[in-house]
């Protein structure tokens, strides 16, 4: 038997030439001036999804960065006995006005501008010395009482004042 005697041949060349005559049935488009092309900008068109942001360079601006140093430099002892020399740093400071403690202590560490650093680094408190843990915590417990003897103060004050325009 030969290919061209095949009966599966048969429905496969009808299908292929049905293929044929209905894509050369098609309308075919001609540009009335195939030579000119409109330049078209990306995201202009209504439905092509693209866009081309034009970033204006914007003026360069100063960041300061301020740390407050609640110690000065000195040599701190981790629990494996190695020493590094750094300032003990707060995690945050009340604003004017406000009488919030300074936070030297915050989760479980403390914060450190290591010596030649640009960058503090967040250590473990467990992680330091017995000695340095109860020196930190010691500065910890004086910023908080130092912080409500402030607000204490602040509300004797305000209390003062008003009974002052009272009086009068």
């Amino acid at each position: 038997m030969t290919l061209s005697n095949s009966p599966l041949l048969a429905p496969v060349v009808w299908a292929l030439l049905g293929l044929a005559a209905t894509a050369g049935a098609q309308n075919v488009v001609i540009p009335s001036q195939p030579g000119k092309f409109r330049v078209r900008g990306a995201g202009t068109g209504a439905d092509s999804g693209v866009s081309v942001n034009n970033p204006v360079n914007p003026e360069p601006r100063t960041v300061v960065i301020q740390y407050t140093a609640v110690t000065p430099e000195r040599e701190w002892t981790n629990t494996d006995g190695k020493k590094m020399i750094a300032r003990l740093l707060a995690f945050s400071t009340p604003k004017e006005g406000e009488s919030t403690p300074v936070e030297v202590i915050r989760e479980g560490r403390v914060r450190f501008l290591l010596n030649l650093k640009r960058e503090p680094i967040d250590y473990e408190l467990a992680n330091l010395g017995a000695e340095d843990q109860v020196y930190v915590k010691a500065l910890a417990q004086a910023a908080r009482t130092a912080a409500q003897a402030a607000a204490e103060e602040t509300a004797a004050e305000a209390e003062a004042k008003k009974s002052g325009e009272k009086a009068e």
